[in-house]
């Protein structure tokens, strides 16, 4: 006979069938990475909302404002404005994230912006391109009022790296 013991052959046999039970992994393998697209394909649709990207944005822009120690001053409240404007433009003409961020380049282009009068310029451009004309005739007058040395519009301006 053999020196195998008759419990080690009931074992065996038994691991036996058990991985012969198990089947494929290839269709585990093919439903994860289903799983993986398909959460990923949500996930982008829900970040290239107008609501999702202008919250990313305050939240960015605040947090700025509070590293500087401006956070509630005259225009981050009119940016503000500007960006409520802005995302009602997106709803309402069902623009993507993508297609509203372009709506913000002119605030992001350095040689267009020198001065705070420059960017109230600039805010009053973005208004006008978006139909709100009554938001472009208040940035119109802030920005002949405004003083590029103040505290509050250099902290802005430091932001915006100008």
């Amino acid at each position: 006979m053999s020196d195998v013991p008759a419990a080690a052959v009931e074992v065996v046999s038994a691991a036996q069938t058990a991985a012969e039970s198990s089947g494929a992994i290839w269709p585990y393998v093919v439903g994860g990475i289903a799983l993986v697209v398909a959460a990923g394909y949500f996930g982008f649709k829900r970040m290239n909302r107008p609501s999702f990207v202008i919250n990313q944005i305050r939240k960015r822009n605040l947090k700025a404002m509070k590293k500087e120690g401006v956070e509630s001053n005259e225009a981050t409240v009119d940016l503000d404005k500007l960006l409520s404007s802005i995302e009602r433009h997106s709803i309402e003409n069902k623009l993507s994230g993508s297609d509203m961020i372009k709506l913000l380049a002119p605030l992001n282009d350095k040689n267009r912006m020198q001065s705070a009068k420059d960017m109230y310029l600039t805010m009053q451009h973005i208004a006008r391109e978006i139909g709100d004309n009554r938001l472009a005739g208040e940035f119109k007058g802030k920005s002949s009022g405004v003083r590029s040395s103040s505290k509050l519009m250099s902290g802005l301006l430091k932001r915006a790296g100008i």
